[in-house]
């Protein structure tokens, strides 16, 4: 194979191969398609730290649980777009939550991905969560549309974009059993650093998520 040897930490690869993705050629042709369908091609799809084929932004879900339940349950993937539970668990706000602690984890996720369904749906971004909340949200699009949505409104409709986007993915032959990691979040533990020894405790969080949801057991949405 031409070109830099492909490790950890070199930089020159990193630049090479990632020209060869934009043009398309050699390696990068097959690179291109993501690092799922790339593992995949040579027989170990579990090389790629994805969900649901999407890679993984930013954060090792193994230091972070709630954090991890939101890249699990993701209607798109792996993907910190929608439900920043790093704003809880690491930055502290609204309130500080101990990262490993997994009570109340499944409450805040569901409570997350509701409150950034309609924030996206209203076109604004997320991160402006950081300073504001429902009220504000609420106050905001009623001056902007001249309805009169209250705030409980505001979260039943992100939480009916919620439930829809989990029907389309079922149709669409995104289950359930979608909701997960590779192995090596689940089985093998951060080697050092102030999270040390952790993996992701799934299936605990699943459980009580798809109770928060009033889903079934098996995670599919009712009615």
């Amino acid at each position: 194979m031409k070109g830099p040897e492909l490790k950890f930490g070199n930089s020159e690869a990193v630049v090479y191969y990632t020209k060869k993705m934009g043009v398309r050629e050699g390696l990068g042709d097959k690179m291109a398609d993501g690092s799922y369908r790339f593992a995949e091609l040579y027989g170990h799809p579990e090389y790629s730290m994805s969900v649901k084929k999407q890679e993984l932004p930013a954060y090792d879900p193994r230091g972070v649980q709630g954090h991890a339940l939101s890249y699990a349950t993701s209607n798109r993937g792996g993907c910190h777009l929608r439900a920043y539970l790093i704003a809880l668990e690491v930055l502290g706000v609204p309130e500080k939550l101990a990262p490993q602690d997994i009570v109340s984890k499944a409450m805040w996720c569901k409570v997350y991905q509701d409150m950034t369904a309609f924030i996206d749906s209203a076109g604004l971004c997320i991160f402006t969560i950081f300073a504001l909340g429902v009220e504000d949200y609420k106050d905001l699009l009623n001056n902007a549309t001249g309805f009169d949505f209250t705030a409980e409104e505001l979260m039943e409709i992100g939480e009916r974009i919620w439930n829809l986007e989990r029907k389309f993915n079922i149709e669409a032959g995104i289950g359930p059993e979608q909701d997960t990691f590779p192995d090596r979040f689940l089985r093998d533990p951060i080697p050092d650093g102030p999270q040390k020894g952790a993996v992701v405790q799934l299936k605990p969080l699943l459980k009580d998520y798809y109770k928060a949801r009033g889903w079934t057991a098996a995670g599919m949405p009712k009615g």
